[in-house]
């Protein structure tokens, strides 16, 4: 009875990249829109204190949807920067999923079904995660740079063409290839903690949810609600403080605010914008979370249930 059916089936490291990269796509086109708004939010609300000026004077993403098309930015003017997006979060994905797999794949039991501790899994993921952020965050400090120009004087923008633009003209203007990693152990660090505050929240809510209701189909949507919730409130912070690093002038006197380091960062923004300003942007960064939280794994799973079957697995077991 035990062998009537197919027990164990998995991914292959093909299948693992070919599926997240292009997901990874789709997600970043739609969400877009979110991240450019949010970071013109980000660079708005830097110093406001300072400026004497209300904390929710030109924060709120309606008025800055409106004032970019009013200027005549069209829809396409929100997808200036989407090509440095595009790659950062591609690489991001291609690389940790690929040494993650090949990895996983290499020191995991012989048995099929067995497998990694949790302790293990969490181990690779934060060791083959941290090593993608730090390749591709030059892309990163690509995009948000290209986002944060419109919201610059006229004089102070940079006009960068593209990504390659971008990352070609901070090497020559900033010092070299070293310049290119401004702000590398920020990006790290924002997506090490939005791994965590996604997905333990949503797998503890979705396994709360089942034990209630029962499988219902609204079981993913309120357990993505949630989970976006927890990764906005754990990592909207370290974002804001990761946007006003990237954008920085290496001339101190074309900037709003200077910062020393990190925690100098932390300090100013509380000083001049309270708690407010570690959270400028919330609105459009959890509909970005949320988005992207919600296609991945729709996208996803729709594809591996369907392989699963295609296995051989009985639905009991998908």
């Amino acid at each position: 009875m035990l062998g009537s059916y197919k027990r164990y089936w998995e991914p292959s490291l093909t299948e693992v990249v070919g599926l997240s990269v292009p997901v990874g796509a789709i997600a970043t086109f739609f969400t877009q829109p979110l991240e450019f708004v949010k970071t013109r939010i980000q660079v708005r609300t830097e110093g406001i204190g300072l400026r004497q000026l209300r904390n929710e004077l030109g924060v709120n993403p309606w008025r800055i949807f409106r004032e970019i098309h009013e200027t005549g930015g069209g829809l396409s003017h929100f997808y200036y920067g989407f090509d440095a997006a595009l790659y950062s979060r591609l690489g991001y994905l291609f690389i940790r999923n690929f040494l993650y797999k090949a990895i996983y794949d290499q020191v995991k039991p012989v048995k099929p079904f067995n497998d990694l501790t949790l302790r293990e899994k969490a181990v690779l993921s934060g060791s083959v995660g941290a090593f993608a952020a730090f390749v591709t965050s030059p892309f990163e400090l690509a995009q948000v740079r290209m986002i944060a120009d419109g919201g610059l004087p006229q004089p102070l923008r940079r006009n960068y063409k593209s990504a390659f633009d971008a990352i070609n003209r901070i090497q020559v203007e900033e010092g070299g290839s070293r310049a290119l990693f401004r702000g590398a152990f920020a990006h790290v660090v924002k997506l090490a903690a939005l791994n965590v505050s996604l997905t333990g929240p949503y797998d503890y809510m979705k396994e709360k949810i089942w034990l209630v209701f029962g499988d219902f189909g609204f079981n993913h949507f309120l357990a993505l609600t949630w989970a976006s919730f927890w990764a906005t409130l754990f990592t909207l912070p370290l974002d804001n403080v990761q946007t006003r690093v990237l954008k920085a002038f290496p001339d101190p006197s074309k900037n709003r605010l200077n910062y020393q380091n990190y925690l100098d960062v932390f300090k100013q923004i509380y000083f001049y914008e309270r708690v407010h300003g570690f959270y400028a942007g919330a609105l459009p960064y959890y509909g970005k979370m949320f988005i992207t939280a919600w296609l991945t794994c729709t996208l996803v799973n729709g594809v591996m249930d369907s392989q699963k079957r295609a296995a051989g697995l009985e639905e009991w077991q998908i």
